[in-house]
């Protein structure tokens, strides 16, 4: 919701009103520069306790103002009637929390009273006056909020300071009123130090690397093909198509199973990543090049002002079909030296699941379940919260609780490490974070390798989390499928 200029009369005020606690406020609609959902906050170290943190507002770093601490009340948790007011203080944008906004009004300068001395919660200094509306009944206290809001000028350096690179790795979500800022979704992943990314809708599934067979006469950066589901796959190692050094695979090779645009292919990568959101604002165009490399590329993500980059990838550039023509021109002979399941087999309901680790066992949650998978973020802590519950994280302007599944399973504590992510999980149209180690990878496989849990696990685990087990690889590995109605039992 963003305000221009608005000529009233002499006679008149025109206010945006809000809430804090039971109080209502208003501010002039001149100081007013928009209002926002409340977005990602970023915590800043040694700041006072009324700054909540920085965002960044389509490039700008927004120092954000927690309005209920910052007038003295108990701080609350965000929820879907908060809202950001950003105001233009001294000339740079400052935002501040509030718990509702209430509309835009205008009022008679007559009816606006002188304040009281003695205000609750508010420091009469940062009060313009009291108008009375409703014969009194209700009251709505006029906010010098450029005062109010005046961080110290240490206070400014160090929140400049501190989020002078940060990335704009979320788009804030804006009221309807406010145009959407477009972003792409994107699976980053490393070669070598690099890392690359390509845009999600071009990967199909992410999967470890399975049995590769060679195939002979073909070019140095085809490792071979492999059969998935009665279809046959060309593995690209990457690595080697880009001319680096050659790298035994190990626990952290993928395949990303992907439309390279008239076939599919997999791309052997080092290692995944994450999958993240880049606003189109921060994308570059590649640098231009005489030889092919130059197409492949098809941006530049610069995050952290500029201090992390992402190479995206067009992956209709890397190969053409003529290219892959003579490794599918011969699929019969491959298919019979792939070990090929039977056809009873291939016609089965498949399972797919986003799999991680918890200690030193692997769990499973059903993909339809899974909406996305990030870093490890700020959680926020909330008191008398069951043992399970970390806290609660702001996901793009949307605050939702955080489990730890360590503690739920009574596991001893854990470190964040840089191999921890958070889940994004839906039951029952509520959105919770899971907290888990690492995770592994997107699988799929024939729902005849499910079983029911045995009465009781050797991991400790109480069964009734578990809904099934997965037996892979001939039962040498082990998959402890999830109940999530189960496990977000607390909502």
């Amino acid at each position: 919701m963003a305000f221009g200029i608005n000529n009233t009369s002499l006679t008149e005020r025109q206010l945006v009103t809000f809430l804090l606690g039971e109080d209502e406020f208003g501010a002039d609609i001149m100081d007013v520069k928009e209002i926002i959902r409340v977005p990602d906050i970023t915590k800043v170290p040694n700041a006072p306790s009324y700054v909540e943190g920085a965002c960044n507002l389509r490039g700008n770093v927004l120092p954000i103002i927690d309005g209920r601490t910052r007038f003295n009340l108990e701080r609350k948790t965000k929820d879907e009637n908060s809202r950001v007011l950003v105001i233009d203080v001294e000339g740079k944008a400052t935002g501040v929390v509030v718990d509702k906004v209430s509309e835009v009004m205008r009022v008679n300068i007559a009816d606006i009273e002188d304040p009281p001395q003695i205000v609750k919660n508010v420091d009469s200094d940062y009060l313009n006056g009291v108008v009375k509306l409703d014969n009194g009944n209700r009251l709505v206290m006029l906010l010098d909020v450029v005062k109010a809001l005046s961080v110290g000028s240490t206070e400014k350096d160090r929140l400049n300071e501190h989020h002078e690179g940060m990335q704009e790795n979320s788009a804030v979500e804006n009221s309807t009123s406010v145009e959407a800022i477009d972003e792409e979704q994107l699976v980053s992943f490393l070669l070598d130090k690099e890392e690359y990314a390509i845009g999600i809708m071009k990967v199909k599934e992410i999967i470890r690397v399975p049995q590769i067979v060679k195939v002979p006469n073909c070019e140095a950066y085809i490792e071979g093909v492999v059969s998935i589901r009665n279809n046959l796959l060309p593995i690209i190692n990457l690595r080697t198509y880009f001319g680096m050094e050659y790298k035994e695979i190990n626990d952290h090779t993928r395949i990303l199973v992907v439309d390279m645009g008239k076939f599919t292919a997999g791309i052997m990568v080092d290692k995944i990543s994450e999958v993240l959101r880049v606003p189109t604002s921060i994308i570059q165009p590649p640098p231009k090049f005489s030889t092919q490399s130059g197409e492949q590329l098809r941006g530049v993500a610069k995050l952290n002002s500029g201090k992390r980059m992402i190479l995206m990838l067009e992956p209709s550039k890397l190969i053409s079909a003529d290219e892959i023509s003579t490794i599918t021109g011969n699929a019969d002979t491959y298919e019979q030296q792939a070990e090929e399941k039977s056809i009873t087999s291939q016609m089965l309901d498949e399972e797919q699941l986003v799999t991680f680790k918890i200690d030193m066992e692997e769990y499973g949650i059903k993909i339809d379940n899974v909406q996305e998978i990030n870093r490890m973020t700020e959680v926020t802590k909330i008191p008398r919260a069951p043992y399970y519950i970390e806290g609660i994280v702001n996901l793009r302007g949307n605050v939702i609780p955080a489990l730890d599944l360590r503690r739920l399973f009574k596991l001893p504590e854990k470190q964040v490490t840089d191999a921890t992510r958070i889940i994004i999980v839906d039951f029952n149209r509520k959105r919770t974070g899971i907290v888990v180690d690492s995770v592994s990878e997107v699988l799929r496989f024939e729902k005849t390798l499910i079983e029911a849990p045995p009465d009781i696990l050797s991991s400790g685990v109480d069964s009734d989390y578990v809904e099934s087990v997965a037996k892979l690889d001939g039962g040498k590995r082990m998959i402890l499928i999830l109940d999530i109605s189960k496990i977000l039992s607390f909502s």
